[in-house]
């Protein structure tokens, strides 16, 4: 049976295939960047180093036309281009396998390690930005659109709790069996992982293996396969965005991670050098954060669909900024201690910090769940999948520039004070969605379809 003809299989498939994306994001973002700065990495290297894993993520929209006009003809649109990105995904690592006696021991060199991990991060990235685009271009031709919003906030979830087991499960195995261990065993999941798409058929009729006899193709649920030139897209796409809401959309969307990138970076640093827990300790309740964080994301995505998403954006963005804002004012209590008989020596140490840390990816959730189901209903050209894209790109650049800019702004406003003026810029990105419609969309193409029909 095929992917095409099981719900089971194809719910699945993509939901492990996003979570083979989310296990070594979690651990290079959260595991080695915390360990890198328990060993006295700066905020401004740290923040570099996230920043340019997440860059190729800022142009995957330059994959899309790769893989539409490149196919293995008989074995799947998508499935090779899938089985490819996996594979190098898992070779990528071997990098970090390599670059371990530097890391570690006498010979350690925390600032050369940082310089050649950039390179290592960016690689293995390109290859993760590669199956990701086409793990959306398969969930596209395979689902029905019936499935397509329980199966995309599965798919979600599913790399939510991909990151917290690269974050916490890895920096345990870490902390035991050194960089190596955790690195191999990510390349043997990713490896096991990339048995779904490698046995696994899109459709009645395509093939396994160059071995397999030809079948006569199922293109009766075959979607229609129409090539448009760049240009075609690229007009598509300028009167896409010409609109005032979709206009002001996409510029939320670029403005409103600039925080986060710059409030998780300057996070690292407050636990791993400022209240000094070790970055085992902290990648653990980075990671399990994620957790909640799942949870919060299937929950806002459902109250968005019932009381409206703007008003769930705006929830989630003005409460991640207030929270931010108090934990900045916190700061002298930040070390201190809260007896409790849950802890083993009665004591929860640092309780402000590990509450802040745990508690503002629920109101995050809320909004980015919430802007990726907006994104996709304010995508309204033929072009739309590529004006979708564009708002997910535009989010990963807010994203990059704050994990850039976010030892500059620790210079500028303090530790604690980035927190007070990205909190800041937090609450006011809500202001936009005032000028944000929906019905702008669905009366432009109600005039652009009675149009064509007049012509």
């Amino acid at each position: 049976m095929a992917l095409a003809d099981s719900r089971l299989q194809r719910v699945v498939t993509l939901c492990i295939l996003y979570f083979a994306q989310g296990v070594p994001y979690g651990f290079m973002t959260i595991t080695m960047a915390n360990y890198l700065s328990g060993e006295g990495l700066s905020t401004d290297r740290v923040g570099t180093l996230t920043a340019v894993a997440l860059l190729p993520w800022t142009f995957k929209i330059i994959w899309a036309p790769v893989i539409d006009s490149i196919q293995f003809k008989g074995y799947g649109r998508r499935r090779p281009w899938i089985v490819i990105a996996q594979l190098f995904m898992a070779l990528t690592l071997l990098g970090i396998y390599f670059l371990e006696p530097y890391l570690v021991g006498e010979h350690m060199d925390i600032e050369k390690s940082a310089d050649y991990l950039l390179w290592i991060f960016f690689i293995h990235n390109v290859f993760v930005v590669l199956q990701d685009v086409v793990s959306d271009a398969l969930a596209v031709d395979i689902l029905p659109e019936s499935e397509q919003g329980a199966v995309n906030g599965a798919m979600w979830a599913s790399k939510l709790l991909g990151i917290s087991g690269g974050a916490a499960i890895l920096a345990t195995v870490m902390a035991n069996h050194g960089i190596r261990g955790a690195v191999m065993v990510q390349i043997l999941l990713l490896l096991a992982i990339m048995l779904a798409p490698l046995l696994l058929l899109e459709r009645r009729g395509d093939k396994r293996f160059p071995w397999d006899k030809n079948n006569q193709p199922d293109v009766s649920k075959r979607p229609p396969q129409k090539h448009r030139s760049v240009v075609a897209i690229t007009r598509d796409v300028i009167q896409g965005f010409s609109l005032r809401t979709t206009f002001a959309f996409v510029t939320m969307v670029l403005i409103s991670l600039i925080g986060w990138g710059v409030m998780e970076t300057v996070l690292k640093t407050v636990c791993n050098q400022r209240i000094g827990w070790s970055s085992t300790h902290t990648s653990h309740v980075m990671g399990y954060a994620g957790i909640p964080e799942a949870i919060s994301a299937i929950l806002c995505g459902f109250l968005g669909d019932r009381i409206g998403r703007r008003k769930m954006m705006t929830f989630g963005m003005v409460a991640y900024g207030l929270v931010s804002i108090l934990f900045a004012f916190s700061e002298p209590y930040w070390e201190n201690a809260y007896p409790t008989l849950l802890a083993a020596d009665g004591y929860w140490d640092n309780h402000i910090v590990w509450a802040y840390t745990v508690g503002y990816k629920i109101f995050l959730a809320a909004f980015v769940v919430n802007y990726l189901a907006e994104s996709m209903a304010l995508s309204w050209t033929q072009s739309s999948a590529t004006m979708f894209t564009i708002y997910m790109t535009m989010s990963n650049v807010g994203h990059v520039l704050g994990n850039k800019f976010a030892g500059l702004c620790e210079g500028m406003f303090g530790q604690a004070h980035s927190f007070t003026a990205m909190g800041l810029l937090n609450m006011s990105v809500p202001l936009l969605l005032l000028l944000v419609r929906r019905e702008d969309v669905t009366e432009r193409v109600a005039l652009e379809e009675e149009s064509a029909v007049v012509g």
